[in-house]
């Protein structure tokens, strides 16, 4: 299957790029799908920030998720924000109301002290949280993993909601 495979609900498809940032800058937890060496997929929950048609992600230096970046650097992800379930007494009139980015790109592991550093204070911006000095926190530097997610291909998905947000 391709990246770019035609939607089925056109009528949810959204291609404005901004339209599709704005979701990106308000959402707060991503969905990384990695390939599983075992044929399954992973999928994990990820805090992240967004820049430049980047996603920088962190977490453990050491785990799965690492261990399968190694093997193989390409990723999928989802982000879906102002997700409402819409009930109905026929079941077939109920809906979900969400505005939602899917993507497709290649992650890079950040080494240097002030790559790390930039990408974790544009995770830390996401979040409106306190600026990173990893070079005041040697303890902290060795204890991250942050890696950038340079996006191929994105697309947006809404439902129930005016286009603008």
């Amino acid at each position: 299957m391709s990246m770019q495979r035609e939607m089925r609900r056109k009528d949810r498809l959204v291609t404005d790029k901004r339209w599709m940032e704005d979701v990106l800058r308000r959402g707060k937890v991503l969905h990384l799908g990695l390939n599983g060496l075992d044929g399954w997929p992973y999928v994990v929950a990820l805090c992240y920030g967004y820049r430049n048609d980047a996603l920088y992600l962190h977490g453990a230096p050491v785990g799965l998720k690492t261990d399968l970046l190694a093997v193989n650097p390409k990723a999928c992800f989802q982000v879906t924000e102002d997700a409402e379930v819409v009930t109905a007494e026929k079941p077939e009139a109920f809906t979900m109301k969400y505005r939602s980015v899917t993507g497709f790109g290649v992650i890079r592991t950040l080494t240097g002290t002030d790559e790390k550093s930039a990408g974790l204070n544009i995770l830390m911006d996401q979040y409106k949280g306190p600026p990173v000095h990893l070079r005041e926190n040697p303890r902290m530097e060795a204890a991250v993993w942050v890696a950038r997610l340079d996006i191929e291909y994105m697309t947006g998905k809404n439902n129930g909601y005016p286009l603008n947000l």
